[in-house]
């Protein structure tokens, strides 16, 4: 079996071609693959907040998603709130897991292995006395983060693992995460 016929009975959901393609057309326009994602907060009371995401600049224009997404944040009643969503803290773990499982689902459908199913599993340990203004020489975010998949394929575990090394390789939230760039925050 020669490796396109692979590739064409594997069926992930990931449209390889159109990602290649996307890939080509920025190569030669490099100024396209200037991305603005954005999102707005909305308080609602006490630590409850909802976030919703639309619009987006990509590909030289204004873009939007075909429909608004709306995320609750808020915190355990181990804080004092009423525990109306997860915390932004699961949310940023919740974002890196979607990351690295959106590419090996694209990264297997290229290479032309089957999922069965993918699953992962993210952890990240953080004292809570920085934010809490305890401690102040103890960091307020993650101290460790770890992550584990556990992937039913068609394809031997040294396979797996590099389609798991290259979605790493290309996440933008794990890029995100180990290597921030700089935040500004300002007061409109």
């Amino acid at each position: 079996m020669n490796m396109q016929t692979k590739i064409q009975a594997v069926q992930n959901g990931v449209n390889t071609e159109a990602l290649m393609g996307a890939r080509a057309a920025l190569t030669e326009t490099p100024a396209a693959g200037q991305f603005t994602w954005r999102a707005e907060c909305d308080w609602i009371n006490g630590t409850h907040s909802r976030s919703t995401v639309q619009g987006f600049f990509g590909l030289g224009a204004e873009q939007s998603h075909t429909k608004a997404f709306t995320m609750e944040a808020d915190h355990p009643p181990q804080f004092a709130a009423a525990d109306n969503g997860a915390t932004p803290v699961e949310f940023v773990l919740s974002a890196l897991a979607s990351c690295l499982t959106a590419g090996v689902a694209a990264v297997a459908q290229h290479r032309g292995v089957q999922l069965r199913s993918v699953k992962a599993k993210v952890e990240g340990d953080m004292d809570i006395a920085g934010i809490l203004g305890i401690d102040a020489d103890v960091r307020n975010g993650f101290s460790a983060i770890r992550v584990s998949f556990d992937i039913d394929a068609d394809a031997p575990k040294e396979e797996i693992a590099a389609i798991v090394a290259q979605s790493q390789k290309r996440s933008a939230v794990f890029d995100i995460i180990t290597n921030p760039g700089n935040v500004k925050v300002s007061v409109a």
